[in-house]
């Protein structure tokens, strides 16, 4: 597969991890002109530092104003772009595996598939108690009538 930018050789000085954050940095560059882009210079685009235990560098912006009791409140988005593991490799501890996108992109489609059938299986389910209580409520009806 060959890509028109951002090709790099993997060697001792430009190793997995320094593409790697070489990516990120161009990603999130391209990101953050994108949001501000479409979201106009009230959406302050910039990065933040969250995380309780674990901080973690994200591109933070206002997505939008929300109105609560009164209150004008900002609608903050967060987005923390990861570069995936592209080198097999193992260490001691662990394995690394190239991550494949198809894969990952199959596993997310079988999951949408199983979610909206659980969903369909869980309407029908109701629409079944329903009619059968409006049925018991009819012949219930019939019977104080009769």
């Amino acid at each position: 597969m060959e890509y028109q930018t951002n090709n790099y050789t993997v060697d001792k000085q430009n190793t997995e991890n320094v593409i790697k954050a070489d990516v990120r940095q161009k990603v999130i560059t391209f990101l953050m002109e994108a949001i501000e882009k479409e979201f106009g210079p009230d959406a302050a685009v910039t990065m933040v530092r969250t995380g309780n235990t674990t901080k973690t560098n994200e591109i933070g912006f206002i997505a939008g104003v929300a109105t609560n009791d009164g209150e004008d409140v900002p609608i903050v988005v967060t987005l923390n772009p990861t570069v995936k593991t592209f080198v097999a490799r193992k260490t001691d501890k662990r394995t690394y595996v190239p991550f494949d996108l198809a894969e990952a992109k199959a596993a997310y489609e079988t999951y949408i598939d199983e979610k909206e059938a659980k969903a369909a299986e869980a309407a029908e389910k109701k629409a079944k108690k329903i009619a059968a209580d409006q049925a018991a409520r009819a012949k219930k009806a019939e019977a104080a009538e009769g």
